[in-house]
This record gives C-alpha cells, sequence and structure tokens, in this order.
C-alpha cells in the first residue's frame, strides 16, 4: 500500500497545489531582498572605511619625518581588501539579479488581489536592489582602479 505523496516543493521551498500552481506565492521573501539589496552596498563600505584606515596607518608610518617609504605589507593588504570587497560586490549583483528573475517568474503565477500585490511589491524591490548593487559595483570598480593607479602614500 503507497502512502499519500506530498506535491513536490519548488526552487523556494514552497508546495505546488493539486493543479500544479503554486499556492505560496503571497509569501514574502525578505531575506533574499535584504542580502540582494545590501551585498554591495556593504561591500563598499567596508572596502572605503577599511581601505582608508590601512592607508592611513600605512602613510603614518611613512611621514615625511621618517626616511622610509610604506610599509610592504600597505599595497598587499590594499589589492587582497580590494579582491575580497570585489568578489563580494559582484556576489550581490549576482543575488539581487537572481531576485529579479525568481520575482519576474512568480509575478505571472499570482492569481488573486492580494497575492498579486505582494508579488509585484517584491518584484519592484527586487529591481531596486538591481539597479542600487549596480550602482554600488560602479563605485567599487572605481575605488579598485584607483588602489591600482595611485599610490596610497603619494601626493595627489
Amino acid at each position: 500500500m503507497m502512502g499519500p505523496t506530498t506535491p513536490a516543493r519548488d526552487e523556494d521551498g514552497n508546495r505546488g497545489g493539486e493543479d500544479g500552481t503554486l499556492q505560496d506565492t503571497a509569501r514574502f521573501r525578505s531575506w533574499r531582498l535584504l542580502l540582494g539589496t545590501l551585498a554591495t552596498p556593504l561591500a563598499w563600505v567596508a572596502q572605503m572605511f577599511i581601505g582608508e584606515v590601512l592607508t592611513t596607518r600605512a602613510c603614518s608610518l611613512a611621514s615625511a619625518g621618517r626616511p622610509s617609504g610604506p610599509p610592504a605589507w600597505a599595497m598587499s593588504a590594499l589589492i587582497a581588501l580590494s579582491v575580497g570587497c570585489f568578489v563580494l560586490g559582484v556576489a550581490g549583483v549576482g543575488f539581487a539579479w537572481r531576485t529579479v528573475v525568481l520575482t519576474r517568474a512568480r509575478r505571472w503565477h499570482a492569481l488573486d488581489r492580494r497575492t498579486r500585490r505582494a508579488v509585484e511589491l517584491e518584484w519592484f524591490l527586487a529591481r531596486v536592489s538591481v539597479l542600487s548593487s549596480a550602482m554600488f559595483m560602479f563605485g567599487l570598480l572605481s575605488t579598485d582602479l584607483a588602489v591600482i593607479i595611485v599610490a596610497p602614500c603619494g601626493r595627489w
């Protein structure tokens, strides 16, 4: 004797109904939106603040009163920080884009008014997170280029 079968789940863990439609399309996925919205801006903020602290520390060790140049670890640390923040930024942009794709697909499956409204709100917020992530990714790229081109303790 076979037991009752459970409906298959989609990639978000929602169970499908007997007619194959999703029952839980109104569920708002705030964690996904939060990650897609904040990952790239936080990577940029981390790069700016940690990079400034590292540069200030390295340049204070190589001031005009001391004839030595900046420490050898300064440039390596700045490049490692830039690479790490760049990877986090790319992951944030990818996550935000994936959220847009998933919400766009779910948008057409919403049947009732309440569900459709919640899905459209999530779709709008996902698009805002992609735009925000793209702008901060441009900031990350600009800062990475500045780290490569400009000497950290040189005169402007």
